[in-house]
């Protein structure tokens, strides 16, 4: 791409000096905006930062343009932000927060950005050019950023390392790397790459320990009560020698699910525990809860076996099915948790199970048919069984999901 003539560098250059203050105010709204929706939404990230252009960067970038520019707004980086994960696979978490939350476009200078792209030279993050949603360009206090975008930069530390080193050795397409040394090159790269798909295997079974904020709550000598977590153990048996009244909720509970059908197939424990540790949105979700309750997530093999009797009991044959719903039965996850947890500025509890996301949307389901009996089945747990206000939660479920199938 041949140089811009003077008069339209000058011309670029009078915009960005009438508009870098309004630039300085969208990159800032915008980085608020980013922390507000994956605080609640997303991992924990190692940094959020943001800049503005430089006008002598700007200057030699227009002398030297990679695709033509007409306008101030044809340059996809006046405004950049860059966020950095600890995890490779928490990029896409973060890119899909972004892309649920903001208008999202692919960058023009990085097209192909995403690491399984196989012409791409070299260990890449993802570049996404970012504006503000229309509703919000309809406030007073947004519209005059119409029209502005930010270059998202997406990164894994592991992958900020590595970029960062590139740019120092200045190899950034594969003719500026001697040919003799390509091959080690492509062995540099593919280290990096492989230390941050171990990571990812690694991850869920690492040990999170309590927040510090939450220990200093806890008076000396007091004991937090388990989460009402997985697995949940079996429900008491009622015979006819030893009738039990309060157990008679339960044994109605059982013998109304069994009635059911049970599908033709079932998904197998190995299945369920891969989908579990890693399927994206169930990690999402679970560490939302975890962070709600301001305690820790872990990972417990006999959980395993619940969900896949509990996916069972509500008609849920395969991984893919279970995905599915819970894609379908997003909006159900924190209302169902908040009904059966407890208010989480009262609520203490120590940890949180894995898989707990699909318990919710298993409960959820239950609810959906309107019998207490069925509900019951899912939120009964050794400490609840004896809890008098048991069916009532049950009702205060059906009533709840009710409410949101009816909003």
């Amino acid at each position: 791409m041949k140089p811009l003539d003077t008069v339209m560098i000058d011309k670029i250059l009078i915009q960005y000096d009438q508009q870098k203050k309004n630039y300085q105010d969208f990159l800032e709204r915008t980085l608020t905006l980013i922390k507000e929706f994956i605080v609640p939404d997303g991992p924990k990230i190692h940094s959020i930062v943001g800049r503005i252009k430089e006008k002598e960067s700007l200057v030699e970038k227009l002398h030297n343009p990679k695709t033509p520019y007409a306008t101030l707004s044809d340059l996809p980086d006046i405004a950049g932000i860059r966020i950095i994960t600890y995890f490779e696979e928490e990029v896409q978490v973060i890119s899909e927060i972004i892309r649920r939350e903001f208008n999202v476009f692919t960058s023009p200078e990085h097209p192909k950005s995403q690491r399984g792209d196989p012409n791409r030279f070299g260990y890449t993050s993802t570049n996404l050019q970012v504006g503000l949603l229309d509703n919000r360009l309809e406030l007073i206090e947004y519209r005059r950023f119409r029209g502005f975008l930010v270059e998202l930069q997406i990164r894994s530390v592991l992958q900020h390392a590595w970029l960062e080193i590139n740019k120092h050795l200045g190899f950034q397409t594969r003719e500026h790397c001697p040919p003799a040394k390509q091959r080690e090159y492509a062995r540099v790269t593919a280290l990096f790459e492989l230390a941050d798909l171990e990571l990812n295997q690694i991850k869920p079974h690492a040990w999170q320990p309590p927040k510090s904020s939450r220990i200093a709550e806890i008076a000396p000598g007091d004991s937090l009560p388990p989460l009402p977590e997985l697995p949940f153990e079996p429900l008491p048996t009622v015979t006819e020698e030893n009738p039990e009244p309060a157990a008679k909720p339960a044994v109605a509970a059982k013998a109304a699910l069994l009635e059911r059908p049970v599908p033709s197939t079932r998904i197998s424990e190995a299945e369920m525990e891969h989908f579990v540790l890693d399927n994206r949105l169930i990690n999402a979700y679970d560490r939302k809860i975890a962070d709600h309750y301001d305690t820790r997530l872990i990972f417990k093999s006999p959980s395993i076996a619940v969900l896949t009797e509990a996916c069972q009991l509500v008609d849920i044959p395969s991984i893919a099915v279970a995905g599915e719903m819970i894609r379908h039965n997003e909006k159900f996850i924190r209302p169902v948790a908040r009904v059966l947890f407890g208010d989480p500025s009262t609520c203490k509890y120590e940890h949180i199970s894995r898989g707990v996301t699909l318990l919710m949307v298993c409960t959820a389901l239950a609810a959906k048919t309107g019998q207490t009996n069925a509900v019951f089945q899912f939120i009964t747990r050794n400490h609840f069984e004896n809890d008098p206000t048991i069916n009532s939660l049950s009702s205060d479920l059906i009533e709840r999901v009710k409410e949101i199938l009816e909003s």
